[in-house]
Formats: C-alpha cells, sequence, structure tokens
C-alpha cells in the first residue's frame, strides 16, 4: 500500500532574504510569501505620470522625498516578512534616517501612498492591503482606477471619499498646494496615441 505525504509547507521568506532575491523584481512579500504582483501597461503608464508630476512638485517645493512603483517598504515591525510595493510614496523631509534613502526597503511610515488598480488586482486581496496602509498610519492614500478614470482618497483617520472624473487629486496638508486634475491625468494618456 502506498503511503500519502502531506505536502511540504510553503518557505516562507524574511524581508531580508526577500531584498537579495532575483524574485523580489515585480512582486510583493505578503506574511513571507511570494506574491506576484499584477499590473498591466496602462496602470503603470498612469503611476509613471503621476509620479512625474508629484516628483516636479517635490522638487521645487523641496518638502520631502518621492519614490516610483516597485519601491519596497517594510513598514510593519510585526510583521518581518511583509513587504508592499505601490505605485508612489512620498515621505516628508526629516522622517528618513540620516535624511537620505536608505539601503534597502522603507522603514517609515510614508506620508502619501498611491495604488493605480491594474485589471488582474483581486479586490479581496487589494483591499487587504489598503487596510494594512492605514493600519499603519499612512495619512493620505490615493487609489486610481484607470477603467472608471476615478480616484479613492483614505487615510488612517479619514473615511474613503470617491474623485470623480473630473475632480482633482489634492496633496492636501501632506503636499500643501499639490492638485492634480483627474481629466488631465487621463487626457495626457489619450494623447499618448
Amino acid at each position: 500500500m502506498a503511503r500519502m505525504t502531506a505536502p511540504a509547507p510553503a518557505r516562507l521568506y524574511t524581508a531580508e532574504e526577500f531584498l537579495h532575491m532575483p524574485e523580489n523584481e515585480g512582486a510583493e512579500l505578503v506574511d513571507g510569501q511570494i506574491a506576484e504582483a499584477r499590473g498591466d501597461s496602462l496602470s503603470s503608464w498612469i503611476g509613471g505620470e503621476l509620479f512625474a508630476r508629484v516628483f516636479e512638485f517635490v522638487e521645487a517645493a523641496s518638502p520631502g522625498w518621492v519614490f516610483p512603483q516597485g519601491t519596497g517598504m517594510t513598514i510593519w515591525p510585526e510583521r518581518p516578512g511583509h513587504v508592499r510595493k505601490p505605485d508612489l510614496v512620498f515621505v516628508r523631509k526629516g522622517k528618513l534616517p540620516g535624511g537620505r534613502p536608505p539601503a534597502g526597503w522603507l522603514t517609515v511610515v510614508p506620508d502619501l501612498l498611491v495604488e493605480v488598480v491594474s485589471p488582474g488586482d483581486e479586490i479581496e486581496a487589494f483591499e487587504t492591503k489598503l487596510d494594512e496602509y492605514r493600519a499603519a498610519g499612512i495619512p493620505l492614500i490615493w487609489v486610481i482606477y484607470p477603467g472608471t478614470r476615478r480616484a479613492h482618497v483614505l487615510g488612517t483617520s479619514r473615511p474613503r471619499t470617491e474623485i470623480a472624473p473630473d475632480g482633482a487629486l489634492d496633496g492636501e496638508d501632506v503636499l500643501p498646494g499639490f492638485s492634480c486634475r483627474l481629466a488631465e491625468l487621463f487626457s495626457a494618456f489619450e494623447q499618448a496615441d
């Protein structure tokens, strides 16, 4: 009689191990397990376009550091095997140890975080990610939905609100004076044809 054996449990990784793995490109680490990111060209382009606008504003006003897509952050000390890679991160000046971006993952809670929803994003997993960001204390989160040309704004101490296609993303007290109209963001994509 053949013996049945249980499959071996999946290997769990720490954020430090994940940093040095080639698999970390295009993936996140969720509770020690590698989770493939599911981006597409439209969401990547929108994320890049918004990064360019925020970067230009930050360079002129010098309020801090802005990081592009793929910048990993491990801001959950109780979860050593957890790395998220949002589409944009802004950290105010003075929050980074030594005043400069660190080698490795970001370990400070950002002031602004952006996620651009891709067609392959699973709703439940995406909502879990947003809950994690809020629980970590991120004050301003922009979620952009390219399919509907809308956005949601949320954060630690604010309810989720919807921005209509003719509305604008506002930097509020995190990036005072910054504003980006959704119609302009999406029209830049349409003009690229």
